[in-house]
């Protein structure tokens, strides 16, 4: 299991613990891999020049804002660690710097090489809901499931479709749901099909709504709505690598304090944008999407899963030479 919104946290990652819960009652042995900080928005990307620091955690350490306390003792931590609580619930992996597709990469080829070889790689639950090709193409949450693909798993991409805090039933709900889905695709998985997407409306009753194959809402920004102006003294600074739990002695929160050239300000116009999303024209085109689409099923309280190919595929039919 891998995810873009980070450690537990209510604020921003409250659905993993639920989701790996639900997965080890059903008796599946559970790897995590996580990154230390939130990487929403951020697709299939690696952070090639950034070092990544792998943090083995066990789930009871963790706090519920996103931290973990560094001192906690469990038999994972003893001298003498008791392997069958460590098989039925193992540590959980965070990486520093780390994104959902180098979670994967580092999942599958170098930091569970005492457990059997992994199946199956979930991505998420996300903290929201990721439907349309806006969604797809720059979520985190199906970034990890491509990664998975494109290193020859199969990869499943949950999404739980609400960012409101939501009861705690509700939650667990949705989360046996997911684990009955995952199930059907493992057992009956189309060979055509490289990764799903699954996007679950957060409602008590959704183990009793229906669940549907559903296909991809094609949908484009018409205007530049992400990001917003801000003047010089009020802008953030600009961080580099994320914070992780426990910044040693020495760091600065992955802030830097020159420019990203590594000079001093420089007498050349600057201008300063900070992330503003602002998706009221989005969420009005997904409220007002077809029938059958991703955002209309989970819109209208089912659950939908998309059957993905792992690829951009070219055009057929433009062949041979460009005569210039």
């Amino acid at each position: 299991v891998v995810n873009d919104d980070g450690p537990p946290s209510r604020r921003l990652s409250p659905y993993i613990h639920p989701l790996v819960n639900a997965l080890q009652d059903a008796g599946h042995l559970v790897s995590v891999a996580i990154p230390a900080a939130s990487r929403s928005w951020i697709g299939k990307a690696h952070l090639i020049e950034a070092s990544l620091k792998a943090t083995y955690v066990p789930p009871a350490a963790f706090r519920n804002d996103g931290t973990w306390d560094e001192t906690f003792e469990s038999s994972s931590t003893s001298t003498t660690p008791d392997e069958e609580s460590q098989r039925k619930s193992p540590d959980w992996v965070v990486i520093r710097n780390g994104t959902p597709a180098s979670c994967v990469q580092l999942g599958l080829f170098n930091l569970f090489t005492d457990r059997d070889p992994i199946d199956l790689v979930i991505s998420g639950p996300n903290h929201g809901r990721n439907a349309s090709t806006i969604y797809n193409l720059s979520s985190g949450t199906v970034g990890g499931a491509l990664e998975a693909a494109t290193c020859g798993k199969r990869g499943i991409a949950v999404s739980f479709g609400s960012k409101d805090e939501q009861p705690m039933d509700v939650i667990c709900a949705a989360a046996r749901l997911a684990v009955r889905i995952v199930h059907h695709l493992v057992e009956n998985w189309d060979e055509r099909v490289e990764l799903y997407n699954l996007n679950i409306p957060m409602q008590l009753d959704v183990e009793t709504r229906p669940v549907l194959y559903t296909r991809t809402l094609p949908y484009y920004w018409n205007k530049g709505c992400l990001y917003a102006e801000v003047s010089g003294d009020k802008a953030p600074p600009v961080l580099m690598n994320g914070a992780t739990n426990g910044i040693a002695n020495g760091e600065t929160n992955g802030v830097s304090k020159t420019t990203p050239n590594g000079i001093n300000p420089t007498h050349f116009r600057e201008r300063d944008f900070k992330w503003s999303a602002e998706l009221s024209e989005m969420k009005a085109a997904l409220q007002a999407s077809e029938e059958g689409t991703d955002a209309h099923t989970v819109l209208n309280g089912s659950t939908s899963v998309t059957p993905l190919c792992a690829n951009f595929w070219y055009v057929p039919g433009l062949e041979g030479p460009l005569v210039l």
